[in-house]
This record gives structure tokens, C-alpha cells and sequence, in this order.
């Protein structure tokens, strides 16, 4: 997510020892991330959000706290910048920017459509979305499936998943048409059955900017 996109969030589930081994289908990896993604219904993680752009001098870094309620509520709390929050109620999405006293509203993404998350807000089916293939691997971790739409999609070109020893995303990049890319990392993560629900209700603080985006 770049500083003034939607709100993006991606389940994750307890890290346990070290990087899975490497299955020899990458399209067996990715039903074995389906069927993790579709028997979860919540999540607390902390997160990092890091965005790489040919236009930026440098990488711009983020930090904070994501609650997750599966179907399409979610919650970014940010340490870093302070006070920065999304929040998805179910229906839209709000990104509140402090520094520019602005609140972005957007109907929420049910499919993901627009950013391949569906596998967060709703049932992961990353066989049927995606052409799935093994990435390029770093030379200290495990390599990442890399999922392409089947329908080209505008906002990004592929997606650059890793996950852990239980099948669950521990760090995601979006890559898209231009270069630039957004790379998600999950620590600390606490699977749940329930939040409360007052983390996905937002009341836009008062003499801010409210810009509403229109769908694409």
C-alpha cells in the first residue's frame, strides 16, 4: 500500500521454527495456502510496510498493528507515522492522514479485485485467480509462490507470496506495471476467533478534509 492507497491486509499465522521446506509444486503449496487462509477468521499481527519506487529517494518504511475479522473488516494501526489509521468496516474503507488532516473513503474491495487480496477479505481461491509459479527465492529464506491474475489487472502485475510451516503468509509483495513495488511482513501474529467490534467503527475527527475516492 502506497501512503495514500486503501487500506491492504494479509492473514498470517503463528511463526514456528524455521522456513519450510520447498514443495516440488508450487501449485500444491498454494491449495495448501488456500485451505490454511479458509480456516482462519481472525488475526493480530504487528506489521511492516515497506514501499519501493523508482520515484522515491528511498524506501519508505511504516509500522504498526493489524487487526483482522474475516469477512471484510480490518483494522491498520500505525505507530510509525504516529496516528495514521485504515479501518474497513465491511462496506468502505477509511485511510485517516493526520499531517494532512484528510480522511480517504472508498467502497471496500469485496473481491480484492482491484489489489489480489480476496484471500484476505473473503475466500481465499488463489488456484482459480491466479497462474501460480514458483518466485525468485533470497539467498537467506525460502522462495515465494508468485501469483499472476489470470485477468490482467492495471493496479499491479504479480504477487510474491512466502509462507510458513503452516501454509500461512508470513510477508507479501505487490509488484506493479511501473516498478514499483510494496512488501508486507507479519511478526507476532495471534490467530483469533472474535475482536471487538468496535476496532472497525470510524468516526472521522473533527475539521478534517473527507475526499471520497471512486471505484476505478
Amino acid at each position: 500500500m502506497v501512503s495514500r492507497a486503501g487500506v491492504l491486509l494479509i492473514a498470517a499465522g503463528m511463526a514456528t521454527g524455521g522456513p519450510p521446506p520447498v514443495p516440488a509444486d508450487a501449485v500444491s503449496e498454494a491449495r495448501r495456502v488456500e485451505e490454511a487462509l479458509n480456516g482462519l477468521k481472525g488475526f493480530v499481527a504487528s506489521f511492516t510496510q515497506t514501499v519501493e519506487s523508482p520515484g522515491l529517494p528511498r524506501p519508505q518504511v511504516e509500522k504498526g498493528t493489524v487487526y483482522l475479522l474475516r469477512p471484510g473488516r480490518m483494522r491498520w494501526d500505525y505507530d510509525v507515522p504516529r496516528g495514521k489509521l485504515a479501518v474497513a468496516d465491511g462496506r468502505r474503507t477509511y485511510v485517516y492522514l493526520p499531517e494532512e488532516r484528510q480522511v480517504l473513503v472508498a467502497p471496500l474491495d469485496q473481491e480484492g479485485t482491484r489489489t489480489g487480496f480476496s484471500f484476505l477479505l473473503g475466500r481465499a481461491d488463489l488456484i482459480g485467480s491466479f497462474s501460480i509459479t514458483w518466485g525468485p527465492g533470497a539467498p537467506d529464506g525460502p522462495r515465494p509462490l508468485m501469483l499472476t491474475p489470470r485477468t490482467p489487472r492495471p493496479e499491479y502485475q504479480y504477487l510474491l507470496v512466502t509462507t510458513g510451516p503452516d501454509h500461512l503468509v508470513r510477508s507479501l509483495t505487490v509488484i506493479d506495471p511501473l516498478g514499483s513495488r510494496v512488501i508486507y511482513r507479519f511478526d507476532h501474529i495471534r490467530k483469533v476467533d472474535m475482536l471487538d467490534e468496535d476496532l472497525f467503527e470510524f468516526v472521522p475527527p473533527e475539521g478534517v478534509e473527507t475526499q471520497e475516492i471512486a471505484p476505478p
